[in-house]
């Protein structure tokens, strides 16, 4: 009997607050709103309905300026359009970009890192990277590359990679070039400081860019070499002295100009300007680093 009038109670409480609330009335109001909206569209006419479409020579004029001026957004572009009599909104430029997948590039997007680079003619890349001797000792490597060739310019160890060091090593790698590097890119190491700046304007006319902080990306040619130069030639030795270490690296800097493809060169040899020879037949295996590496070399055959 406690049951039954438990059960009763709620459902008195429950059709108290249904008739009671504006639910019933919201839901009720929202059904005739859509309704009406449904019945003036049904009605209106058609054919005057929303904007002209834009014509197709209109499309190929936005898709034109957009490749022409890849850095114009949509009201820029919509702007220019008005020159010429065409009234097109940018909201209309940015949907057609966007439909033929040429979306408007992110506000002062400026100049990407590759495309600075491209614009000089000789550039090098410079690091230092190290590796620990028998006797405990940290040996400093220092690395020069051609940014362009992939060319190992120069490398050479040292326990201590002092500035005048450096300098003289910047000496030998141009020795016997015909020209400076018009730029250089370098990480923010404490032995590449202000004075490093200074030297290389006076010295060299080279001008010395840093890799902005925690952004080793930048200057990602030097940094993968180093993993290269220690799985490659420093894997199976064991570091004693700076000589050692010199005559290994100078060995592996033959092998890496000369003799290995690179990926990032589609296949090619850096100091290698011909075009490699198609179906060989007769063909040699070559030793590098006391027998750690192999290459193949064609046998050319005496006129």
């Amino acid at each position: 009997m406690l049951v039954s009038r438990h059960y009763l109670t709620l459902a008195v409480i429950e059709i108290y607050i249904y008739f009671t609330s504006p639910y019933p009335l919201y839901i009720l109001m929202k059904k005739i709103s859509l309704a009406n909206r449904k019945i003036r569209v049904l009605l209106s006419d058609k054919k005057n309905k929303g904007r002209p479409a834009v014509n197709a020579e209109t499309i190929k004029l936005i898709l034109e300026l957009k490749k022409s001026n890849p850095t114009w957004g949509g009201q820029k572009i919509s702007d220019e359009l008005k020159k010429i009599g065409n009234q097109v909104s940018k909201k209309s430029v940015l949907k057609y970009l966007e439909i033929y997948g040429m979306s408007n590039p992110p506000p002062n997007r400026g100049m990407s890192w590759s495309d600075f680079l491209a614009n000089h003619k000789f550039k090098v890349s410079i690091d230092f990277t190290s590796v620990i001797t028998l006797t405990g000792h940290q040996l400093y490597i220092f690395v020069m590359i051609n940014l362009d060739t992939r060319e190992l310019l120069w490398i050479n160890s040292t326990y201590s990679p002092y500035g005048d060091w450096v300098k003289q090593q910047f000496k030998n790698a141009f020795f016997d070039l015909d020209e400076y590097p018009t730029l250089c890119i370098s990480d923010r190491d404490a032995i590449f400081g202000p004075w490093f700046k200074r030297a290389m304007k006076e010295l060299f006319h080279i001008k010395l860019i840093y890799t902005p902080f925690k952004s080793p990306q930048y200057n990602g040619r030097c940094e993968r070499f180093h993993r290269t130069l220690k799985e490659k030639a420093l894997a199976n030795i064991i570091a004693i002295t700076p000589e050692q270490i010199n005559r290994v690296c100078s060995k592996y800097q033959k092998y890496y100009n000369t003799h290995r493809p690179h990926q990032g060169l589609e296949g090619k040899i850096p100091t290698f300007s011909e075009s490699f020879p198609k179906n060989v037949v007769d063909f040699s295996t070559k030793k590098h680093l006391h027998n750690a590496i192999s290459s193949f070399e064609p046998v050319k055959i005496a006129a």
